[in-house]
């Protein structure tokens, strides 16, 4: 493995780590797994700024899916774009590149006409990255698709519609149209999609950002069951299990024993009222 400057990746182990992660497991675990620091993990996950000078001089994206899972051989390799960097930069032609590799030499031209950056030449992450974006083909969601239906769910939505409402009256109002359908799941990641045309305030609620009832712009993280803090640090006792008698109002603080130390201090308080008011 290369060192400093333009070292190459760990393939084998980003490759594990994103396994782990798509089996839900967390960064942490996933990191120490496959033997690389925490920091590792959380740059391969969320991506990480880079600095020249102090000042931020770009953003690397996180790592994808498509990125590190093993492709058809017609496709170009990461490991195949840092062979074609290093032979191009030393001035080797395109016809004995793609003798090397074993390709035909207009795959080798294009990849150095469509991956290369104005001003930096040809940068083999940055290619593999950009080539992995296009291969990627996100399909057209149906509320993209359809300007019909994209139409009825804003007008719901400006109504103050709940996804589960709107699930199930295009069912009623659209028997006959599967295309017209949609569950309440779907509704949710045409809204929370970013760059939405869905995500503008309602006329009935224009305090809040989204139209949804929870006036909630993003998806909120769930906790798992067994990794939630609990609401209290110890648990709550019920009335048979204290050490005392409620009934008897003999210990201040609870609320048997506050109603009757009201009453007396109510009544200490009208005894000294009445008082004062027939001295005066």
């Amino acid at each position: 493995m290369r060192k400093g400057p333009g070292r190459r990746p760990q393939s084998a182990k980003r490759q594990r780590f994103m396994e782990l992660r798509e089996r839900g497991w967390s960064i942490l675990a996933a990191a120490r797994e496959v033997g690389v620091s925490r920091t590792t993990g959380n740059n391969w996950t969320r991506g990480y700024k880079t600095y020249r000078h102090g000042k931020p001089a770009g953003f690397v994206p996180p790592l994808e899916r498509l990125a590190v899972r093993q492709i058809s051989g017609r496709f170009l390799s990461q490991d195949e774009r840092i062979e074609i960097a290093d032979l191009h930069h030393a001035g080797v032609s395109v016809r004995q590149i793609a003798a090397r590799l074993g390709r035909v030499p207009s795959t080798i031209s294009r990849e150095l006409r469509r991956n290369s950056m104005t001003g930096r030449g040809y940068r083999p992450f940055d290619a593999h990255r950009r080539a992995t974006a296009r291969r990627a083909r996100r399909p057209l969601r149906r509320v993209e698709s359809n300007g019909q239906l994209r139409q009825l769910l804003a007008e719901l939505l400006a109504q103050r519609w709940s996804p589960q409402q709107i699930s199930r009256h295009l069912r009623r109002q659209f028997p006959d149209q599967p295309g017209m359908w949609l569950c309440h799941e779907s509704v949710y990641q045409a809204v929370y999609q970013p760059g939405s045309t869905l995500m503008r305030p309602s006329t009935l609620a224009p305090q809040h950002r989204s139209p949804l009832r929870t006036g909630r712009d993003h998806r909120r993280a769930h906790q798992r069951r067994d990794r939630r803090r609990p609401r209290f640090q110890q648990p709550m006792l019920t009335i048979h299990q204290r050490p005392f008698q409620p009934e008897d109002r003999s210990e201040a603080g609870h609320w048997e024993g506050d109603r009757a130390t009201w009453k007396v201090a109510r009544g200490e308080w009208l005894h000294r009222l009445e008082v004062h008011v027939v001295k005066v």
